[in-house]
């Protein structure tokens, strides 16, 4: 699909500046099983989204015309580690790039929807690589720490819960989110002589 993409794209004439981010679970297929699935590819421009659409819906790859289609996104809609764009790998088609980012990145933006599909992402990429251990996991969701943060209504963010429910699951244990990844940030804060009033800002945000 990618590839007929990247031809159109070509045919077109677009100056592409930034590589066209690929993610969902087109890059687990594509670099960990080919078995895994997905009735999509979600592909993220930087620019010339509207023009990429078109070109998508041309080609007949748009959703409603293809059983796997190509689901044209925002950038932003990608939630994943914070530096994702480093452990990210460039791909280039037809002349125009393609960004996929690593597992770790994929499975973090899965985190947040958390569907048993997502479930069996993490299983399938632990299965074959042994990643993300605790360890890694736990660090990368310390940098997103202050995504774990108390609503308005008294509840908690999706990111929170579904850490919680992931935890188990993947590791055979439950995790306490606010001793093992949020208190330790705030530790360091500490520890580092940050502004306090920041601190004790986030920790009213965070709940604890």
């Amino acid at each position: 699909m990618l590839d007929l993409l990247s031809k159109a794209i070509r045919q077109k004439g677009l100056s592409i500046q930034r590589p066209i981010v690929v993610f969902g679970s087109a890059p687990l297929q594509i670099y960990i099983d080919p078995a895994f699935l997905s009735a999509d590819v979600d592909v993220a421009p930087s620019d010339h989204r509207a023009e990429i659409q078109k070109l998508v819906d041309e080609i007949g790859l748009s959703k409603g015309k293809a059983p796997f289609y190509i689901e044209v996104v925002s950038e932003y809609i990608f939630r994943a580690g914070q530096n994702w764009r480093e452990r990210a790998k460039v791909v280039v088609l037809n002349d125009v790039s393609f960004l996929f980012p690593a597992p770790i990145d994929i499975l973090l933006g899965k985190l947040r929807r958390l569907e048993e599909k997502d479930f069996l992402a993490f299983e399938l990429v632990r299965e074959k690589t042994g990643h993300p251990t605790e360890t890694e996991l736990i660090h990368e969701l310390r940098c997103s720490y202050d995504m774990f943060y108390i609503q308005q209504n008294g509840q908690r963010t999706s990111l929170w819960e579904n850490t919680e429910r992931l935890w188990p699951r993947l590791f055979s244990r439950p995790i306490d989110v606010r001793r093992e990844i949020i208190q330790p940030v705030l530790d360091e804060f500490s520890a580092t002589g940050d502004n306090r009033d920041y601190v004790e800002e986030i920790r009213a945000r965070l709940g604890i």
